[in-house]
């Protein structure tokens, strides 16, 4: 079964968890030709291994306590701390507490499935 994404105009809670967090995954909110917003719950310990994308990228923590490494540093993320990193910079996460983030991804992309790429 195909995941369902957010149309435009339709309102997201992308906000903490809190008393939900156990209940919480991890899925793609949107997900359109030059944009991905997912959001990620990580349980305490999980770590995701570096790793890189050809896209810009943006990691916010919502809530928990989250490392975020890249470009030689590692950046402590507590809620409403984010970074961003230029495409193709390596990155890995670690998260310190139970956690949830959001990832926003965007550029161009190649064409989504069931999309010719004759609308640019």
């Amino acid at each position: 079964m195909a995941q369902t994404h957010a149309s435009f105009g339709e309102v997201i809670d992308a906000g903490p968890l809190g008393d939900q967090w156990s209940a919480g995954k991890s899925q793609t909110l949107v997900r359109e030709r030059e944009v991905q917003i997912s959001r990620l719950v990580l349980s305490r310990g999980h770590i995701l291994k570096p790793h890189c994308v050809n896209l810009h990228l943006v990691f916010q923590c919502l809530e928990g306590e989250i490392v975020f490494e890249t470009m030689g540093r590692k950046l402590t993320l507590k809620p409403g701390d984010l970074c961003h990193i230029s495409p193709s910079e390596e990155h890995a996460v670690t998260a310190l507490k139970d956690s949830s983030a959001l990832l926003t991804l965007f550029g161009m992309r190649s064409p989504l499935p069931n999309e010719s790429g004759d609308n640019l």
